[in-house]
């Protein structure tokens, strides 16, 4: 059976040691100043430098330009709708949004992370089959945006394959991007073993980040503030 071609960025999957994950993440903020990039769950995003007026750590989404060459911090898994505050009477709140839009934000907004370094997450591959086989487990990989060309700050609708109502992050990782490099940011543990996935276009791939900002041995990459 083909592979469903179906992308929402990255997926937690499981812990390096075998364990499911738990579900915990850690809170984050995205600083008014940033204007051009949207956020939506399965994206991965990098430290900004600075915080909130409570100490919470600004985060920024990975430019399309960096995809091939950053260190990660981790991996969207939630959007908080409404902040805690003396009463919420009179505000609007469309909780059906899951995810913040590119454009003038008059407020800090908030994002759960998962920013464990072991955890492996889930993620589709691209259309094109040449490097995404058994024979590439191992491997590492770059990501790549499901629009051809598109900056990865923008296009977070999927209406031709979500509903318009829950947009998710449009990464994948291309064919194009697989290759021995011991600096690409991924590293490829195999494919994720489901009755309804395969070798071959769009498949599903388990992955680690090779680059990471709480790593034991951090490498760096392009814009990493961690260091």
């Amino acid at each position: 059976m083909a592979n469903v071609n179906r992308i929402k960025g990255f997926s937690p999957h499981s812990y390096l040691n075998g364990a499911p994950w738990n579900g915990q993440a850690r809170l984050y903020a995205i600083p008014v100043s940033d204007t051009t990039a949207s956020y939506a769950i399965g994206d991965v995003v990098m430290s900004a430098g600075g915080s909130d007026a409570n100490g919470v750590c600004y985060v920024k989404k990975v430019p399309a330009a960096n995809a091939s060459n950053f260190a990660a911090l981790g991996v969207i898994v939630g959007i908080r709708v409404a902040d805690p505050g003396v009463s919420l009477v009179g505000t609007s709140l469309m909780l059906e949004n899951l995810f913040i839009a590119a454009g003038t934000r008059t407020n800090v907004r908030y994002v759960y992370v998962v920013d464990d370094p072991m955890v492996l997450f889930e993620i589709r591959g691209g259309a094109t089959a040449t490097n995404l086989t058994l024979a590439k487990a191992r491997y590492n990989a770059g990501i790549g945006s499901f629009y051809s060309g598109a900056d990865q700050t923008y296009a977070i609708d999927q209406t031709a394959y979500l509903s318009p109502s829950s947009p998710y992050s449009n990464i994948i990782v291309s064919s194009a991007t697989v290759n021995t490099t011991a600096t690409l940011p991924l590293q490829i543990v195999g494919l994720v073993q489901r009755d309804d996935n395969g070798a071959g276009a769009y498949s599903s791939l388990l992955v680690k980040f090779n680059l990471h900002e709480f790593g034991f041995a951090p490498i760096g990459g392009t814009n990493f503030t961690g260091l």
